[in-house]
């Protein structure tokens, strides 16, 4: 038995960064904001995945708002902070397919959110957004 004890715990910690993987997709937009203001989303498209433990980060946003369309992603290398609740980095923003905001700091948080509820994207002067319901969810 005891004997087993430390294969026990080697297959813990061996698996414990594949628990710290995470997808969220959402096609329910609840806000848009640029420097014009803040607009009700549609058209979404959002897909976030994420592993705490390699701060490897993926997030990519479509939506349609005041008549424009908008991308928000994510430049992958940038990341800066990976957590549970949150992934900091580098991120280009898109109006109408122009680049309005190139490597944009921001955090997109409230990621440990459950089905139905809201997660949020904000750059570090408040000026571009976006907000959109949690459809599906996985967490490894």
């Amino acid at each position: 038995m005891n004997a087993i004890r430390p294969f026990a715990a080697a297959a813990l910690l061996l698996s414990a960064p594949a628990l710290a993987a995470h997808s969220i997709q959402s096609t329910h937009g609840l806000y848009i904001g640029d420097n014009t203001g803040t607009y009700p989303a549609s058209g979404v498209n959002l897909n976030i995945s994420w592993n705490e433990s390699t701060f490897a980060a993926y997030a990519s946003f479509h939506g349609v708002a005041n008549g424009n369309t908008y991308d928000f992603n994510l430049v992958g290398s940038s990341v800066t902070s990976v957590t549970a609740f949150n992934i900091t980095g580098l991120w280009n923003i898109q109006r109408n397919g122009v680049l309005i905001c190139a490597g944009c700091t921001g955090s997109a948080y409230g990621l440990d959110a459950s089905v139905g509820n809201a997660i949020k994207f904000y750059d570090s002067t408040y000026r571009y957004h976006f907000s959109a319901y949690v459809d599906a969810r996985q967490d490894y």
